[in-house]
């Protein structure tokens, strides 16, 4: 006698109070939910409700009946609840930690080409910035250093290096700058710079040793660890700032990425994988896949 849909269709007449509305809550036509509680009234054999005028009243029985099929539904969600977590604890997962802009530049084209393989795979994807914050149990790990520094090897992970990723002046379309194809490094050191890692991580590292080869020290005009913020001032000609190439590559009007010469800074990308795992067939789709993806892109 109890057909759910028919059952959750009546909760929602007694909640709002009329067909009409109960079919705009729940994306159905007037005539639809009319069809439905009327089939449901003939099944039960008591009245649920009688005609009033161009609407409906609920009889004592049908607000009953509203009332107590709530535990109803508050088992069926149960249900689904403890379905679910066992889809959950059976379907593979790949915990990523990477930072900002390998995220957003290179990461949807590596799980892009995973996914198609492993349609039932799910990705958990966090940030490992600042550098000091290490996250714990993750499959990857994608992480920028220093070339001058000793190389990082995280423990329990197979250390591979993908690519040096070169930097590049950031300035307004404005700016002096804009219209060359290059500039040596030693002319930013009369700019207004805008600083956007508070972290003093490796990206920003690697500018401090670029500006030490130079000579110099660059004038901080403001500081942001808000990326956006930082080059909204960039943007509107109040200062310049230096980027990894892979940071410019989606740039927002009005910025242009400009070269660097002499000395030309640059940081490494390094792909941490973890030894137990990279014998599974998703772990070596997805190194596979990464290496592809930054051929393609260093090929630009």
């Amino acid at each position: 006698m109890w057909d759910l849909n028919r059952l959750r269709i009546w909760r929602a007449v007694v909640a709002t109070g009329s067909v009409v509305d109960a079919a705009r809550s729940l994306n159905y036509t007037s005539a639809t939910v009319s069809q439905h509680i009327t089939t449901l009234q003939k099944a039960v054999g008591v009245p649920l409700y009688r005609r009033s005028g161009r609407g409906i009243e609920v009889t004592d029985l049908g607000k009953r009946l509203a009332e107590e099929s709530a535990e109803v539904f508050t088992g069926l969600g149960r249900l689904d609840t403890l379905v679910e977590s066992f889809r959950t604890v059976n379907r593979p997962r790949m915990r990523i930690a990477a930072f900002t802009s390998f995220n957003a530049g290179l990461l949807p084209g590596v799980i892009e080409s995973v996914a198609r393989d492993h349609p039932d795979l799910r990705f958990d994807i966090q940030l490992n910035e600042p550098a000091k914050v290490r996250r714990s149990h993750c499959t990857i790990e994608i992480r920028s250093e220093v070339p001058q520094d000793d190389e990082v090897h995280l423990p329990g992970m197979t250390r591979t290096v993908l690519f040096d990723d070169d930097y590049r002046a950031v300035v307004s379309d404005r700016h002096r700058f804009a219209r060359l194809e290059s500039v040596p490094f030693k002319d930013l050191e009369d700019q207004r710079w805008v600083d956007y890692d508070l972290w003093a991580g490796p990206t920003s590292r690697v500018v401090d040793l670029a500006c030490a080869a130079a000579g110099f020290e660059p004038r901080t005009f403001a500081a942001s660890e808000d990326e956006f913020a930082a080059l909204a001032l960039v943007a509107s000609n109040l200062a310049i700032t230096v980027l990894p190439r892979l940071s410019t590559a989606q740039l927002r009007t009005g910025l242009t990425a400009v070269g660097l010469t002499d000395p030309v800074p640059v940081r490494r990308i390094v792909m941490h994988v973890r030894e137990r795992e990279v014998h599974l067939p998703h772990v070596r789709s997805f190194v596979t896949a990464a290496e592809a993806v930054v051929a393609d892109y260093l090929s630009r």
